[in-house]
């Protein structure tokens, strides 16, 4: 058996599917499977998938779109792996990628799940994101701080938990794992780029933008219901405020509704204890002065 088993959903990405695909097979590191799934593509993706002839590849073909979330769960029931690895199929990995990770994952056997910064586009600065497991879990309540297709995951701690992807959080199913997951393994974002993240239209971010942030709505109300908190209307528009570093720093009702909402959270924080009291109090200090990691 492989020690990767790297999952690929494919939906209508003809335009960069191939090259998402040769950033898999190019890995310096090569005991791996690629698994990929196209999802009812009707733009000639599933042609291109179909003339890959690697046998570390595995194919699989839907005659109709099933959706992202039930490819997800298909390609986590296929995977042998030791260790399971994300991937999109319109960006590239670095040829270092797997080989990275796996040492790492490797020298560190109490982390369960190892994302990393990321790069927009070439020529442009890495993206660092939270690197230890209790600041990844603080700004969890604030955002997504771990891309989806950097990741790369035990597969013993799937099967022990029993984790799949959660078809009631569409477009968020990512968000919502790493927030399920939070309490129950260790996590954390290796500091170095691993991985081009592609900005085009296509992206479900920009085709699905109300769906996704209607998922992502239910994903912190359950977080604050953690601390035992229902945000009123009001509530919500300061914690999206915060979320969005829009706090008027110019503006003293803002800045001290922002203030009293921080506090009034990090005192339910300290009853319930949640989340590092410390670095939640870090989190919101940075959302309040407006920066962002």
């Amino acid at each position: 058996m492989p020690r990767v088993s790297v999952i690929m959903p494919v939906y209508n990405n003809a335009a960069y599917v191939q090259e998402a695909i040769q950033s898999i097979l190019n890995q310096t590191y090569t005991d791996f499977e690629l698994i990929i799934i196209d999802d009812g593509s009707t733009d000639g993706s599933a042609y291109l998938v179909s003339l890959v002839t690697d046998p570390r590849v595995k194919k699989v073909f839907h005659q109709e779109n099933k959706g992202l979330v039930f490819t997800l769960n298909e390609g986590l029931d296929m995977a042998t792996g030791d260790y399971i690895a994300r991937m999109d199929s319109d960006d590239h990995s670095v040829p270092e990628r797997l080989s990275i990770q796996v040492s790492y994952m490797d020298d560190n056997p109490s982390i369960d799940l190892c994302g990393s910064a990321i790069t927009y586009s070439i020529g442009r600065n890495a993206k660092i994101n939270p690197v230890h497991h209790e600041e990844i879990k603080a700004w969890l309540l604030f955002h997504c701080c771990i891309c989806h297709p950097t990741v790369m995951m035990r597969n013993r701690m799937i099967n022990r938990l029993g984790i799949r992807y959660d078809v009631n959080y569409p477009h968020a199913e990512d968000y919502e794992l790493w927030d399920r997951l939070a309490s129950q393994i260790q996590m954390t974002n290796l500091p170095i780029n691993l991985h081009y993240y592609r900005l085009h239209d296509g992206q479900v971010s920009n085709q699905h933008k109300v769906m996704q942030a209607y998922s992502v709505e239910k994903i912190h109300q359950r977080q604050f219901s953690r601390l035992g908190l229902q945000l009123s209307a009001e509530e919500n528009q300061i914690m999206h405020d915060l979320i969005h570093f829009r706090v008027n720093h110019m503006d003293y009702n803002s800045y001290t509704r922002a203030l009293g909402f921080a506090n009034w959270v990090l005192e339910q924080n300290r009853i319930h204890q949640v989340y590092n009291q410390e670095m939640l109090n870090m989190v919101f200090s940075r959302c309040i002065s407006v920066l962002p990691y």
